[in-house]
């Protein structure tokens, strides 16, 4: 009797203790590619920025580049089904754009100090104070993707995490955040909650500057929703509770150099005096998909021989785009394949389902020839076949 005692307790505390285990990657990881299967081709001519996607209305909602804010909705066929001016006027938000996207049937742009919701035809609903200070003001260009957390048939906004840089940061400062700010887009009413442990490399007493930001994914149809943190190695996934119920560790890619100062020195003076050593390390930078079959891009570091130092900006981007991108596949909960090296211009932007990604880039540099009308392509993620 005294073992069989002694035996549940022993099972039941492996089982407690199992979803703080990290879950490393299944047991073979396939190699995987992206294979061209389809486009999304819209007679347009200015250059429109795709900011998200509707699976159930199979719509997408997409904005010019630059300060006019003109904002259009497409379907899959191409064709326009709103159009709206909303930088000025009754029915506008204004200029200044942190994210935007669709959760449940209506559209909810974050702005600044304000939250938008505004219905499919891109008329406005109703404004939401929600006070957050940002490090930069973005115009018409989001610094990240919205999304949608689905609770109890409620859906919510992610309204993630501030970017803006602290003049000094408490020792205590990740144990004390709440990653997820889940936002009820009827009222504006705040859920706050979700914890990293000490597994993450922001629980060890160091600071890394400009890779602390949060990567979120989660839709209407995920089970849980997702975060990492750029210079992490761990993907936390959490229930709808917010609770940590996963973890999988994610291996970085090379060259990574990672600049750090002691959690004690994490004030602008420290981090300004290593902003040149920036570029040398990678970082996660988003999260695409659909449900819990989604994939996590990783941004490799520059080389240090390839970090030349200059002062022209353009010649500046030109070097941070040689940085080589990796795409990591996940499926309920595990690692599935080995990371994908992307190889082509622009990023794979948003997941429209079924494994298949929006590949974003300006169309100069996606087309060979000019077109008289935009093409986006649409890669789909396969294992690669063996031959026989």
């Amino acid at each position: 009797m005294l073992y069989k005692y002694l035996k549940f307790t022993v099972l039941l505390s492996i089982s407690l203790a199992s979803c703080n285990n990290v879950e490393n990657q299944s047991k073979v990881l396939k190699e995987m590619e992206f294979v061209k299967v389809d486009s999304l081709v819209f007679d347009e001519l200015q250059i429109l920025n795709v900011l998200d996607y509707h699976p159930e209305q199979d719509i997408y909602l997409m904005v010019t580049k630059g300060v006019e804010g003109r904002y259009f909705i497409f379907n899959s066929d191409g064709e326009m089904l709103a159009e709206e001016l909303l930088s000025e006027g009754p029915n506008a938000f204004g200029m200044v754009l942190h994210r935007a996207g669709f959760v449940g049937n209506e559209i909810m742009f974050v702005s600044d100090q304000e939250i938008f919701m505004y219905d499919l035809a891109l008329q406005q609903l109703r404004k939401l104070p929600f006070e957050q200070d940002t490090r930069v003001r973005m115009i018409h260009t989001p610094l990240d993707n919205l999304n949608e957390v689905n609770i109890d048939d409620v859906s919510y906004g992610i309204a993630n995490l501030s970017d803006k840089n602290l003049e000094e940061y408490p020792m205590d400062y990740f144990d004390t955040l709440n990653y997820f700010h889940l936002v009820n887009p009827a009222d504006g009413s705040v859920i706050k909650g979700g914890k990293i442990d000490d597994s993450s490399i922001f629980k060890q007493s160091y600071f890394y500057p400009w890779k602390y930001k949060p990567i979120y994914f989660s839709d209407i149809k995920s089970k849980v929703i997702s975060l990492i943190l750029p210079a992490d190695t761990i993907l936390f996934q959490y229930d709808k509770k917010l609770e940590l119920v996963n973890k999988i560790k994610l291996e970085r890619e090379e060259p990574d150099q990672l600049a750090k100062v002691p959690m004690e020195m994490a004030n602008r003076n420290e981090i300004g005096a290593i902003v040149d050593e920036f570029a040398l390390g990678g970082g996660f930078s988003h999260m695409v998909g659909q449900g819990d079959a989604f994939i996590v891009e990783y941004t490799a570091g520059l080389a240090p021989e390839d970090n030349i130092q200059t002062d022209d900006y353009r010649e500046r981007m030109a070097i941070m785009n040689t940085r080589k991108i990796y795409y990591y596949p996940i499926e309920d909960g595990v690692q599935i394949g080995l990371p994908v090296l992307w190889d082509k211009p622009g990023k794979l932007k948003l997941g429209l389902g079924n494994n298949r990604y929006l590949h974003y880039a300006d169309q100069a540099d996606i087309h060979e020839e000019e077109k008289e009308y935009q093409c986006y392509y649409i890669y789909e993620l396969r294992p690669i076949e063996e031959e026989n």
